[in-house]
């Protein structure tokens, strides 16, 4: 490893540490009250992943020795390699899915239900394949809806490659002016818009023929030109558009979306 990549490594493990990142609760909950305010939304579908990814198994020896920059750039080297491995052990899949649009299938498979939810009063979905740093703020300024409908599906495969995930990341954002009063409380920053509501959707779908190592579970799913894995995907994002569809009917329940 060279001295520059030393340091990048020492950088990520630094940004890694806890305290650097402040995240979003998983889960916010729709007020009723604030739902009876939204008079129009539009919806935009997020779709900006163009190639299955495998996840990677962590390694865990700064867990085990008790911590320290040396067990840290350890845990880095062997993430390193094992995702190299399956970049490699991948591709056959990704070759077999090339021309899937997650996009275009979730649009699909959620038809107009959306425009269906009552309180929800959506006026148009679109896709959109590109993203940016300012995505949110632009999109909020490009419509005049109420409010703004995210969703953002993702999908991979597991370490071992036997099941492949799929899910997606729901949020109703503010944009009419009494909204964004009911969002902003009184720690949040001017710049950051905070969800009305917030939800992860998600669906896993295990390798039904079964295998004995990733090289095998690839072949297995890219098989006869990608049947399996063409199959499983599209299976996949329509039990996840009926969760989304769910989440969105009851977006005061948690266990709407499941």
């Amino acid at each position: 490893m060279q001295i520059r990549d030393i340091h990048f490594v020492v950088l990520f493990v630094l940004l890694s540490a806890p305290g650097c990142v402040t995240t979003e609760p998983a889960y916010i909950p729709l007020a009723k009250e604030v739902s009876q305010q939204i008079k129009s939304s539009n919806a935009v579908i997020v779709s900006t992943q163009d190639e299955i990814k495998a996840d990677v198994e962590k390694s865990n020896v700064a867990t085990y020795t008790g911590g320290g920059l040396i067990p840290a750039l350890i845990d880095v080297a062997i993430e390193g390699s094992r995702s190299k491995s399956a970049e490699q052990d991948i591709k056959p899949i990704r070759d077999a899915l090339v021309g899937f649009d997650m996009g275009r299938e979730l649009q699909t498979s959620l038809g107009n239900r959306l425009d269906s939810i009552p309180w929800l009063n959506v006026k148009k979905t679109e896709i959109l394949y590109d993203t940016k740093p300012d995505l949110v703020p632009s999109l909020l300024a490009s419509s005049s809806e109420d409010a703004l409908v995210l969703i953002t599906p993702s999908y991979s495969l597991t370490s071992d490659f036997v099941a492949l995930k799929v899910e997606s990341e729901v949020k109703i954002l503010p944009r009419a002016a009494q909204l964004r009063a009911s969002s902003e409380g009184k720690d949040s920053k001017k710049e950051q818009v905070t969800p009305l509501y917030k939800n992860v959707v998600a669906h896993i779908a295990p390798l039904v023929t079964g295998a004995s190592n990733r090289k095998a579970a690839a072949a297995e799913w890219s098989k006869d030109a990608g049947a399996v894995i063409k199959q499983t995907m599209k299976q996949s994002v329509d039990r996840i558009a009926n969760k989304i569809v769910g989440s969105l009917t009851n977006p005061d329940s948690p266990a709407a979306g499941e």
